[in-house]
């Protein structure tokens, strides 16, 4: 028979086990990750001299009205997607328009968490998360969601998906 005390260190163990290995998977991911500073330097001012000066104010109004509400739309997509995880749970299973189921979440055995409102989350990174032992991007904290609760593959963080799903996250007010 198992004491109580030896399934607490057993529980601390296992938690102290998770952690390290989130922690080396962060390592890993964000240096293969990060994006090149250079190329999006280079996208950045590539951007700024087809938009604000080859476009007429009114043709750039239209494409930034446009290239927001379709980058929304993906990302809606994407947080309503099972198939961004392997275990048929989507953004949205947890976070229902955005909000919480109001229950708990299993991180791994033995170890739950509850389900955050998403409504103004946006507005609080960067910050620190302990699991990742760093301060993290919104981006950052997505991933976290989709390798621990959706039990999926990390965004690349530079991809068209990864903005998408943050600018949606991030209308979420």
């Amino acid at each position: 028979m198992v004491t109580g005390e030896a399934k607490g260190r057993s529980r601390r163990l296992l938690a102290l086990a998770f952690v390290g290995t989130l922690a080396l998977w962060g390592a890993r991911t964000s240096a293969q990750q990060a994006p090149n500073t250079q190329s999006m330097l280079d996208m950045a001012m590539q951007n700024m001299q087809r938009i604000m000066v080859s476009m007429s104010e009114r043709e750039r109004m239209e494409y930034v009205t446009t290239a927001e509400r379709d980058s929304l739309g993906r990302g809606g997509e994407l947080f309503t997607s099972m198939t961004l995880g392997t275990n048929g749970l989507a953004c949205a299973s947890c976070h229902p328009r955005g909000g919480t189921t109001g229950a708990q979440q299993e991180m791994m055995p033995g170890m739950r968490m509850p389900i955050p409102d998403l409504h103004g989350a946006a507005q609080t990174f960067p910050k620190f998360k302990v699991p990742n032992d760093a301060v993290i991007t919104l981006a950052e904290m997505n991933n976290n969601c989709l390798v621990m609760f959706q039990r999926g593959t990390p965004l690349t963080l530079d991809s068209q998906d990864a903005r998408d799903l943050a600018a949606y996250v991030s209308s979420l007010k």
